[in-house]
């Protein structure tokens, strides 16, 4: 099972045999910056990781053999023809891009520990509280599967099901759930850690025409290198904020429960977050919620902006006790802003 986020292609349904892989790789590079390109066929997949510069890591999965690194390229040029692959290109976040490439490189941290004495979601607060970067494998027992459980710097991004396709799967309920079955069945869990600070690089696309690409360790990748997107459309970025805030109001008011005014509670958020995000101030009105309608008028970048909103949106359903009720609300803004929930990596 081969995991890449694949939430937006930017291009998908190309046919391997019409194409000429390092070119497709050297045009997604410029195009893109970050990505990845996965190959998909009847009897294999793979994928390869790149940056703007080189290409990162590979990974090739048949019937009976397993690729990565060099090797994984060689095996998807010998065979990029005759499995007549199914080929689709994704961006992934300059910031995470270093992560999904290695993620076959990770390092045992924690094998074998027993729910029976581990709880799988204090191992995940363990996580949380030591900022790192890897991921949980959870085996549940009386035959009911399991998980893949994604850690970004301690931050949950993600999971995948061990029945599944290799699907990511970002929802809270996805981890929720596994905490619950892990609690009900009891499982084990192995939890491994990828060390970004010894990321190298394989080969630069032009080299994979050659028999065995050599393993570039004189410009190592380094995670937290940038490629900046050119910048969304500002008022696009504004009218999403405005429909999740819009969302968030009705979801408010339809609970009888709560009395208050719904910029009321919204300004108060915003107080909350001011020594952080100083264009929040209700008085200094740099942003501002009202009747349905969003202003802004301050210097702060579209990245703070949204970073904030989403933070306070996620804060006040919290604090509401409405944030499973609010969830059911999003799947159309989801779909009408995926671009956007992709480039600022929103996870809601």
């Amino acid at each position: 099972m081969i995991i890449i986020p694949r939430e937006k292609p930017a291009a998908q349904d190309l046919n391997s045999y019409y194409l000429k892989i390092d070119k497709l790789l050297e045009h997604y590079q410029g195009a893109l910056g970050t990505g990845g390109v996965y190959f998909k066929s009847p009897v294999s997949e793979g994928v390869i990781f790149f940056d703007e510069d080189n290409l990162l890591n590979g990974y090739y999965k048949g019937k009976k053999e397993e690729f990565k690194g060099s090797a994984a390229l060689n095996k998807i040029k010998e065979t990029v023809s005759k499995n007549n692959y199914s080929v689709t290109v994704y961006y992934i976040l300059p910031e995470r891009v270093y992560y999904w490439a290695n993620l076959s490189n990770a390092e045992q941290l924690y094998s074998d520990l027993s729910s029976e004495f581990t709880d799988l979601e204090a191992l995940i607060k363990k996580m949380e509280n030591e900022k790192v970067t890897g991921y949980i494998d959870v085996k549940l027992n009386q035959n009911s599967g399991g998980g893949l459980l994604f850690i970004y710097n301690g931050e949950v991004i993600g999971g995948a099901s061990a029945q599944g396709d290799g699907e990511l799967d970002r929802s809270v309920e996805y981890r929720d759930d596994l905490i619950k079955r892990s609690r009900e069945v009891g499982g084990i869990f192995n939890v491994k850690k990828i060390q970004l600070s010894k990321i190298t690089t394989l080969a630069k696309p032009s080299e994979i025409k050659s028999a065995k690409p050599v393993l570039k360790s004189s410009k190592p990748a380094h995670p937290n290198k940038s490629t900046v997107r050119p910048q969304k459309d500002p008022q696009r970025v504004l009218r999403m904020l405005q429909d999740l805030l819009v969302l968030l109001e009705k979801v408010v008011r339809s609970n009888k429960r709560i009395k208050v005014d719904f910029e009321t509670l919204l300004n108060k958020e915003f107080v909350n977050k001011v020594d952080q995000y100083d264009f929040l101030d209700p008085f200094a009105a740099e942003f501002r919620y009202s009747h349905g309608k969003v202003t802004f008028n301050g210097t702060a970048s579209q990245k703070e902006l949204v970073v904030s909103i989403v933070e306070c949106v996620k804060d006040m359903t919290a604090g509401l006790g409405m944030t499973a009720v609010f969830r059911k609300y999003l799947a159309t803004w989801k779909k009408k802003y995926t671009d956007e929930i992709i480039d600022f990596n929103i996870e809601m």
